[in-house]
């Protein structure tokens, strides 16, 4: 592995104040000693993998779970931790902290904004009471609209994550047309609800008592998008928007297949075509379970390489710079690329391929036939 080579940075903080009903990412409430214990093993993992050294981190993200629900005398010292590996803070490019509206403090707002390149990724997810409670959410608004008062009052990069196609709710966008215009989020990403296994709302559409959101439409995708596009956002991955010059660069590094390294119980690292996944367990990572290996194939990088850059809604695929990383493709691929240009589902502009309006809401069919 070169020295200095290009990265990004992810923590994973593995707790939360309680679950809510759809989540199937890791975590768990808190505890008496699991937080002083997770800080003590982070530090230790971080100062015992070799990748830190062979690396220059230009982004840092802290995800979760919620990182501010750890307090802030714990966030602190989790940045000190990590601090250990960024040896010219000057090289980050964006240090992103995500965190629930109902556990940021002016206190710990007034930390952050501390930090060099600050982004404040805030989980809301949906903008009035009951639809928050359709999903199980903690928050209120009332809670939504204190913590974006706070963030803005410190901090000028924050970004908004959100829900799309919840059961028996209406579009997400003359809402979320409400709350840009009223605070000025430099990025959303809006993800279209999946059930996951093992959730309550996975029990509740199992029972009957909730619709199955693979059943709902995605008419909601184009009138968020719409709605921000009128705001000023650009629309530049299928689930993200940002003002100018915002784009999230933590997440562009893993759309164009960069290195990243993670750390903490279910992060996962890529570098030189091998993927490690912590296990996604606060006990088994503190027991030092090692983790998984996956050595990726041609054949997984080169899939891999065709999602990510169809997902990049102006950038798309370049199928001249495809070729010559992957070879020449089987006869199958070009007539499965000429039949979807054809319906609509991709614009080509030469080598430029690009998934088209329509596209849009079939994109993972559209992909997964261009997949060998």
């Amino acid at each position: 592995m070169s020295q200095n080579k290009q990265a990004g940075l992810y923590v994973h903080v593995p707790f939360c104040l309680s679950k809510c009903d759809y989540c199937g990412f890791y975590s768990e409430t808190p505890g008496a000693h699991s937080v002083t214990d997770y800080l003590a093993h982070l530090a230790q993992e971080i100062g015992e993998r070799p990748e830190p050294a062979a690396h220059l981190f230009k982004t840092v993200f802290i995800g979760g779970g919620n990182p501010t629900c750890i307090g802030l005398a714990n966030l602190q010292r989790l940045v000190e931790t990590v601090s250990r590996v960024l040896p010219d803070q000057s090289q980050i490019t964006e240090w992103t902290f995500e965190s629930n509206p109902e556990t940021l403090s002016a206190e710990i707002a007034d930390y952050l904004a501390t930090l060099p390149q600050i982004r404040l990724s805030m989980g809301i997810q949906r903008l009035n009471d009951g639809e928050l409670a359709v999903l199980g959410r903690r928050a209120s608004m009332d809670a939504v609209y204190r913590a974006l008062d706070i963030a803005f009052a410190r901090l000028n990069n924050i970004g908004g994550d959100f829900i799309l196609g919840v059961p028996g709710c209406q579009s997400l966008a003359d809402d979320l047309h409400k709350l840009v215009t009223r605070y000025p989020l430099a990025h959303v990403s809006a993800y279209f609800l999946t059930l996951e296994e093992n959730t309550p709302m996975q029990k509740a559409v199992s029972q009957g008592l909730l619709a199955d959101p693979a059943d709902i439409e995605a008419d909601e995708l184009y009138e968020v998008r719409d709605a921000l596009v009128a705001a000023g956002f650009e629309h530049y991955e299928i689930s993200n928007h940002a003002r100018s010059g915002r784009r999230c660069q933590h997440n562009l590094n893993y759309w164009y297949q960069g290195d990243y390294i993670g750390f903490g119980p279910a992060a996962v690292s890529s570098s030189n075509g091998i993927r490690l996944a912590n296990p996604p367990d606060l006990g088994r990572w503190l027991a030092g379970e090692p983790a998984t290996v996956e050595q990726l194939s041609a054949t997984d990088r080169r899939n891999e390489h065709l999602m990510l850059r169809l997902r990049l809604l102006q950038e798309g695929l370049d199928l001249a710079d495809f070729e010559q990383r992957f070879g020449t493709q089987p006869a199958d691929f070009y007539a499965h690329l000429n039949r979807q240009t054809e319906s609509g589902n991709l614009w080509r502009e030469g080598d430029r391929i690009r998934l088209s309006d329509c596209g849009l809401r079939l994109a993972d069919e559209v992909m997964a036939s261009l997949f060998i």
